[in-house]
């Protein structure tokens, strides 16, 4: 795709056009997977209609270990997790601009982050997420668009929260496996 180089502006022109087309067809709610990660047992999924639909938007996945998708993890907190982990260590590991080693950067910005979501836990909100599927009522999409700037579920979580006033939870029963 020459008119999409970049990997995440092409996952995004994907998503893109996917979305589109199921919002032509007035769907009530959009699966959206990376389908070279997804599995996922059905009673996962059903578990995500446990909770009263008015309450949220869209419903993301934990994984059965560490919750690893922190490029697409925004947390509602400002100061935890609010900020693109790639670009972080990139800033973290330039020459000449710190003493750490690649290994401790990776664990001040990838691993302290990635922890274990006990099944129990029930439903964490975040600013956005992913970790390898999301189910989405659709009218809460209506106005937003995948953007592949950064990691693309963002700005399109970003929106959803703010132009349609959505909720996004990591659901701790909806697991890949």
């Amino acid at each position: 795709m020459k008119s999409h180089p970049g990997r995440t502006d092409r996952l995004a022109f994907c998503r893109n056009t996917l979305l589109n087309k199921t919002r032509e067809l007035k769907a009530d709610y959009i699966l959206v997977t990376d389908l070279d990660a997804f599995s996922t047992a059905v009673s996962a999924f059903l578990s995500n209609f446990q909770y009263n639909i008015d309450d949220w938007s869209v419903m993301t996945t934990a994984s059965s270990g560490a919750y690893s998708d922190l490029w697409a993890l925004r947390t509602l907190s400002d100061s935890v997790m609010n900020y693109d982990v790639w670009r972080r260590m990139g800033e973290l590991g330039g020459a000449g601009k710190n003493h750490c080693s690649p290994t401790e950067i990776r664990y001040l910005v990838l691993n302290i982050h990635e922890k274990i979501i006990p099944i129990e836990y029930g439903l964490l909100e975040v600013r956005s997420a992913f970790g390898g599927a999301g189910l989405y009522k659709l009218n809460s999409t209506y106005g937003c668009q995948y953007n592949g700037a950064t990691c693309e579920h963002v700005a399109f979580h970003l929106c959803i929260r703010e132009k349609n006033q959505g909720r996004i939870f990591i659901n701790s029963e909806f697991r890949l496996n």
